[in-house]
Formats: structure tokens, C-alpha cells, sequence
């Protein structure tokens, strides 16, 4: 493993638990999210001291999982080209992209929207109801089927990989199916709970692994001869 390789790999392990922890950190602040009605949600907590912190930590997350996935890819793929791992992570980013602009808005546009609403300006709940109607509402779906299918690829890969402990796999993929149950908020932590312990345990193992063995000469290291 050159020196390079062994970079990618560690900064984008760690950077996979990191965002678990930001997803953690962000749901306990955030609060319960109510999936079957965000309007009434969002007027509701919108204005929240912990809400925007809570949406900003969940954004910076999502933007560290694309990396944290690449890295994961490339913990996969370094001793052998792994076709499952290459497209989950095609989906991963497929995913997230997708949910990004929700998280945005959720983060950025909410607050303002809950503040005039409560001034009196309902007609605002239009401008809400866009993004989860029609095109938007079917871009979500897009987005979470293709962020899912690409953790279970994942998921199968690293099962099938066995460098890393199976349940890191199992815990993985329950991890993430545990999010649409945003609506029981115990169900969602739970989830996020589950997806940090098996990424940490990945990240753990992965820096275990690339730790230079004594002796052991990378490619990007030049050798000089002496007679």
C-alpha cells in the first residue's frame, strides 16, 4: 500500500464515522421528525434553538459521507477491483446528492419559513409543499431507494471482502433501513446508534490495517543502491 492509497483509506474511514456521529448529533438535537407531516413539523420546530444546529450538523454530515464513502471504496478495492463496491458507491453519491438540497432547505429556508408563517403569512406553506410534492417528492424517493441499495452493496461487499467483522455488515445495513422510521424517533436513533458503532469499527480497522509494517518498503519510496 502506497502512501497515498494509505491516505485516502484512513481520512476516508474516519471520515465515514465522523458523519455517523454528526447524523447522531444532529438527530438528538433536531428532535423527532414527523415523516408523515413536515409542514406541521417545521412550523412547529422550526424556530427551535437546537434546529438549525441540528439540520447543520445533518448537512455537514451528508457532505462528509460522500467522502467517507470514497474511502470505503477504496478500503475495498486497493488489493482488487470490487465491482459491488463500485456501484454502491455510485448510488451512495447518487443518494445523497439527491437528499442534499432537502437538507439545505430544511437547514437554511425552514426557520424563515416558520417565522412568517407565524406572522401570518400562510401563503409561505406553498413554497414547503413544493419540494414534497410532485417532481421534489419523487426525487426524495429516487434518492433514498438509490442511497439504500448502495449500503447494501456495500454491506455485501465487506461481507464477502473478510478483512472486516461480518456484523460491521449487519450493523451497516440496519443501520440505514432504520432511517425511514424517522417517525419513531427511538427506531431513528437506534439506527444512527447501529450505522456509528459499524463504522467506527471500520474506521478502526482500516487505519489497524494500513499501519506500515516494519521493514516494508511502498512503491512511492525510492531505493538507492551502494557498492
Amino acid at each position: 500500500m502506497n502512501t497515498q492509497t494509505r491516505r485516502e483509506i484512513r481520512f476516508g474511514l474516519i471520515t465515514l464515522a465522523l458523519s455517523a456521529l454528526l447524523f447522531t448529533l444532529g438527530a438528538v438535537l433536531r428532535g423527532p421528525f414527523d415523516i408523515a407531516d413536515p409542514g406541521s413539523y417545521i412550523i412547529r420546530a422550526a424556530l427551535s434553538p437546537n434546529y438549525v444546529p441540528g439540520w447543520t450538523l445533518i448537512l455537514i454530515g451528508a457532505v462528509l459521507q460522500l467522502h467517507g464513502s470514497f474511502g470505503l471504496y477504496r478500503y475495498l478495492t486497493y488489493q482488487a477491483d470490487n465491482l459491488l463496491a463500485f456501484v454502491g458507491l455510485v448510488l451512495r453519491i447518487v443518494g445523497i446528492a439527491l437528499a442534499f438540497p432537502l437538507f439545505t432547505f430544511l437547514a437554511v429556508n425552514a426557520p424563515a419559513i416558520a417565522q412568517l408563517y407565524q406572522q401570518g403569512n400562510q401563503e409561505v406553506l406553498s413554497v414547503f409543499e413544493a419540494n414534497f410534492t410532485g417532481l421534489g417528492l419523487a426525487l426524495l424517493g429516487v434518492g433514498a431507494v438509490a442511497a439504500i441499495i448502495g449500503v447494501i452493496l456495500f454491506a455485501i461487499a465487506i461481507w464477502r471482502d473478510g478483512r472486516l467483522p461480518k456484523w460491521t455488515a449487519v450493523l451497516f445495513v440496519l443501520g440505514v433501513l432504520l432511517q425511514p422510521f424517522a417517525a419513531i424517533f427511538t427506531i431513528e436513533l437506534l439506527g444512527l446508534v447501529l450505522l456509528l458503532i459499524s463504522t467506527g469499527m471500520i474506521a478502526w480497522k482500516g487505519w489497524q490495517e494500513s499501519v506500515p509494517v516494519a521493514g516494508q518498503l511502498g512503491p512511492d519510496i525510492n531505493h538507492t543502491s551502494y557498492e
